[in-house]
């Protein structure tokens, strides 16, 4: 298994050279790239029902289960919610088994109907609902459940990992597509993982999951690296028109992962630092 490891003591090794203008990047400051700037805004005090809705919502349960699994990278376990925004659009599910759509609500019946991308609807009651917690029921079968979120939300929506704008690329295409276009699907992979982690640093978590996730990499606290292709979650095989361009993709990581890229060594989060480095993946990708 070909699995290449991009370690900070390796790129500081790589960064300790020469440059052209005489000097050592170790003489440098690192500067932040943008990719820890954040959009996210606070919503706790808000009163505007729309407004408390438009967040992250996780299943309870299902968050709980996925803290006590660690980072849950390869686990195969429900982990539930929906994502709704203040464009009017909703992912279900975000993690796994996503549905799009468009959302509204009637404030007076206390009524959030889902309008799917692919047909069909779904009413779910709001049973009560704070700045962090929310309860649904779901008119179908008159199930509640039990959503947390944080009360954050990204003042530009697309920044928001879970965006329909960053996923595109988990849907299956109906036939092959040409080389730029697996080219172009496996950038937008390595965005969205640059987003996920420049998304969970900014809102403070203490942990990191991807349960749920389709992934190739293997996370490290300090690096990061592509799972050999005969390991490879099917799930993100499945991303892809059949495993030959799976394959296809998975051969343009391999090609980008052993380069050298910047790093903040002052920086002790290992999800900032880790963000950073994906997002200069994929600046690399894009030229390639």
């Amino acid at each position: 298994m070909k699995n290449l490891l991009i370690t900070l003591s390796m790129i500081a090794l790589l960064m300790s050279g020469c440059n052209n203008d005489g000097s050592t990047t170790s003489e440098k400051k690192v500067e932040r790239k943008d990719t820890m700037k954040t959009t996210l805004k606070d919503i706790s005090t808000a009163t505007d029902i729309k407004k408390l809705i438009g967040q992250q919502w996780e299943n309870k349960e299902d968050a709980a289960d996925a803290a006590l699994s660690g980072d849950g990278e390869g686990l195969e376990m429900p982990y539930r919610g929906f994502a709704f925004f203040e464009d009017g659009s909703v992912v279900e599910n975000p993690r796994d088994k996503m549905r799009f759509g468009i959302w509204s609500v009637n404030d007076a019946d206390k009524l959030i109907t889902i309008d799917y991308a692919k047909g069909g609807k779904s009413q779910l009651k709001i049973v009560a609902i704070g700045a962090k917690e929310m309860i649904l029921m779901n008119m179908a079968d008159k199930k509640q459940t039990t959503y947390q979120g944080d009360a954050k939300v990204h003042a530009d929506v697309t920044e928001d990992p879970f965006h329909i704008s960053n996923n595109e690329w988990r849907i299956k295409p109906v036939r092959a597509e040409s080389d730029s276009a697996v080219k172009l699907r496996t950038a937008q992979c390595v965005l969205f993982y640059a987003k996920f982690l420049a998304d969970n640093a900014n809102r403070g978590g203490s942990t990191i999951s991807f349960v749920g996730l389709p992934g190739c990499f293997k996370w490290y606290k300090g690096g990061v690296s592509i799972t050999g292709f005969e390991k490879v979650d099917s799930k993100w095989i499945n991303c892809f028109y059949n495993k030959a361009q799976a394959a296809q993709a998975h051969a343009m990581l391999e090609g980008i992962i052993s380069k050298p890229y910047r790093w903040d060594k002052e920086e002790l989060n290992w999800v900032k630092q880790s963000a950073d480095v994906v997002r200069q993946m994929y600046d690399t990708l894009k030229v390639i």
